[in-house]
């Protein structure tokens, strides 16, 4: 059994790192349902490496500024199996334009011998000026903020990053500013909607889970 928490802090813990030898397994969950984890042969008191994404929020239009969407919450750790069995995963979907100023819904896992509830939480939409807050917690939750472009008073701010890959922020896609967006490459990623013009590049997107084993 590879040393996971070389990959991946513990809960709580605020570093992780490389270094461990092999290569690891992975199986994405991209719709929620339930999975038994025995049937990837992982068993009683084995230690697993989870990513688990949230989905992200839309992005806003509005009065001159364009204001991208959070990305979704990020939860990254490792955990013990108790008794392995079936987990139950619920994937956060991203906040679409139909519904003004939707949040990213959250990414849930549990059961299965996992030891908590792992809860991404939703990821609420704000502008990069401190209207609002990111979901960061040390070591196990992150998200990248929506950039910010108010043209009318030449003030932008950069989307975050998340972690990677995982729960960018949506661009302010105003000006120079602007991206093409690439809907493929950012399916299950949980990245927030821009904050541009076209309602059709505002959607959030999808969360994923990821277990990572041996």
């Amino acid at each position: 059994m590879s040393d996971f928490t070389d990959f991946f802090p513990t809960a709580g813990a605020t570093s992780g790192g490389g270094g461990a030898s092999g290569i690891l397994k992975q199986h994405r969950i991209i719709t929620s349902g339930t999975l038994d984890l025995t049937t990837l042969g992982i068993a009683d008191g084995d230690t697993i490496g989870l990513m688990v994404v949230g989905g992200g929020s839309m992005g806003l239009y509005s009065n001159s500024a364009h204001i991208g969407g959070s990305g979704g919450g990020v939860w990254k750790g490792s955990v013990t199996i108790g008794t392995a069995g079936t987990v139950t995963a619920t994937i956060g979907a991203g906040g679409t334009s139909v519904v003004p100023n939707q949040n990213g819904s959250p990414s849930i896992l549990s059961g299965g011998g996992l030891p908590i509830t792992i809860n991404t939480g939703n990821s609420y939409r704000f502008d990069g000026l401190g209207y609002s807050q990111p979901l960061i917690t040390p070591g196990t939750l992150y998200n990248g903020m929506g950039g910010y472009k108010n043209s009318s008073q030449d003030v932008s701010n950069a989307p975050g990053s998340g972690i990677d890959g995982y729960g960018i922020g949506g661009t302010a896609s105003s000006g120079a500013s602007v991206t093409t967006l690439n809907t493929t490459a950012y399916v299950n990623s949980g990245r927030g909607g821009d904050g541009d013009s076209s309602p059709d590049t505002r959607n959030g997107f999808s969360g994923v889970i990821i277990i990572f084993y041996s």
